[in-house]
């Protein structure tokens, strides 16, 4: 049973890259299977069609779109062109339940993108994270445990001793989480004096898509690239039977048993499987935390603002 690699989250059209550098890209990260998931506000059937008029023939390209629903941003797939026919998903705030009810009709596939990423469009922050979790144990739905927008801060996680061998991706998590915490603690004084109380909540957010990928009935993971440069930096390792093609792929991804690997690119080498550095330094990695730290507090700030006028 072949093993591809996938990167279940790229987009073209929203920072408007070309289509050349777009499959230039895949195949210096040597990617078997591609989705575009370009936003349902920004022609993600334009993106798809854009994408397979250049596509190389040795590279499966899933269509997609990334949804924006009520409980935040979810990616769906499915296995041709007919799922941009369904222009009630692509509404606006659209609910779940009927994104739920038309995947189910037309066997299409369902993940929620970045759970735990920017607050206004992830579900855990948009709805809850006691609701996201019902939710996907009740419903086949998927959860993206890997989102390489977010990459700078979970890299700082992903070293390579922890990938000896390659190995389950769930027999990973439980190694990783414990890794992961310890980490925070191993980080040095100078790095605890810029890692405050706020940083540590941004690095949770790299932890907990995991765990809730422990509850859903299958995972995702991709780059949510929106430059060629970021193609590959979230990928899945995935066994598929047969010939691959987006209904094999497809149907191998509901299968947690199909995953090797959900999370940063990675390389093969004597010794197993190693995470590809993309050169990233701490300094960078606290930027970032800083930055996004910031964010947060400049959109709490103006929400109490705008309620004390009101």
């Amino acid at each position: 049973m072949p093993v591809v690699t996938a990167d279940f989250h790229t987009h073209l059209l929203e920072k408007k890259v070309k289509t050349k550098d777009y499959w230039k890209a895949v195949k210096a990260r040597k990617l078997d299977v591609v989705a575009t998931t370009e936003h349902a506000d920004k022609k993600p059937e334009k993106a798809y069609r854009l994408l397979l008029e250049k596509k190389p023939k040795n590279v499966v390209l899933i269509p997609g779109v990334e949804l924006n629903t009520k409980i935040g941003h979810v990616l769906a797939f499915g296995k041709n062109a007919s799922i941009y026919k369904e222009k009630e998903l692509l509404k606006k705030n659209v609910s779940i339940k009927k994104v739920i009810e038309i995947a189910n009709d037309k066997g299409l596939v369902l993940s929620i993108s970045h759970p735990w990423g920017f607050s206004y469009d992830s579900a855990a922050y948009v709805t809850s994270e006691k609701k996201i979790a019902n939710l996907v144990q009740k419903e086949n739905i998927g959860v993206e445990v890997f989102n390489g927008m977010f990459g700078n801060v979970s890299s700082f996680f992903y070293k390579s001793n922890w990938v000896k061998r390659p190995m389950n991706l769930f027999d990973f998590l439980e190694k990783s989480k414990i890794g992961k915490r310890t980490r925070l603690n191993k980080i040095g004084k100078r790095g605890k004096e810029k890692l405050d109380k706020k940083g540590k909540e941004i690095l949770e957010r790299c932890i907990k898509p995991m765990e809730l990928g422990e509850k859903a009935s299958f995972v995702t993971a991709g780059s949510d690239a929106h430059s060629p440069q970021r193609i590959g930096t979230g990928i899945m390792k995935l066994m598929v039977k047969g010939r691959v093609s987006p209904g094999s792929v497809l149907k191998a991804l509901q299968d947690k048993k199909n995953v090797r690997w959900a999370g940063p690119y990675v390389r093969k080498t004597s010794k197993g499987m190693k995470v590809k550095e993309a050169g990233i330094k701490r300094k960078e990695v606290f930027s970032s935390i800083k930055y996004a730290a910031k964010k947060a507090i400049v959109k709490k700030v103006s929400s109490r603002i705008r309620r004390k006028k009101n």
